[in-house]
């Protein structure tokens, strides 16, 4: 079934970007001084930024303590910055600080060379098509309820 073939893909796409070893090489290629470990983490809060622990253990599949942790040596980095909410002082807040906003862009840029790289011979048709059918797919699959 058609379904089957479409959910192998993203199942090998998510596989790509989730593997330690990927994160690892991004890093590297980066040039920046970042525990690969971290690199999920650092990335969810600079797309998600403000966001509090639980949204991205949630996101990242972790743990609350073990996102919380990762938190606190990016903190010390001097990567993010963290405070409490002014609507719940339970919730705690994470953000790039400028810092992390400088690593961040190195990440971006080295992200785009590589995805350069593997569209190389993609016509700008062809990369336009893949990106409105991954907004379409992206938003469809938004509208699922948990």
């Amino acid at each position: 079934m058609l379904e089957d073939d479409i959910f192998t893909s993203l199942i090998a796409l998510v596989t790509f970007f989730n593997k330690p070893s990927r994160d690892k090489k991004m890093v590297e290629n980066a040039h920046i001084n970042l525990d690969p470990t971290a690199f999920p983490i650092f990335v969810g809060i600079a797309r998600m930024q403000p966001t509090s622990v639980g949204n991205l253990a949630d996101t990242v599949g972790k743990n609350h303590s073990s996102v919380s942790r990762q938190i606190d040596k990016l903190e010390k980095q001097g990567l993010v910055q963290t405070y409490y909410s002014v609507d719940d002082a339970r919730i705690r807040l994470t953000e790039l600080t400028k810092h992390g906003k400088r690593f961040n862009n190195l990440i971006n840029e080295t992200r785009r060379q590589v995805m350069r790289e593997a569209l190389n011979d993609w016509s700008d048709k062809e990369k336009l098509e893949l990106k409105v059918n991954l907004n379409h797919l992206a938003e469809t699959m938004s509208n699922i309820p948990e």
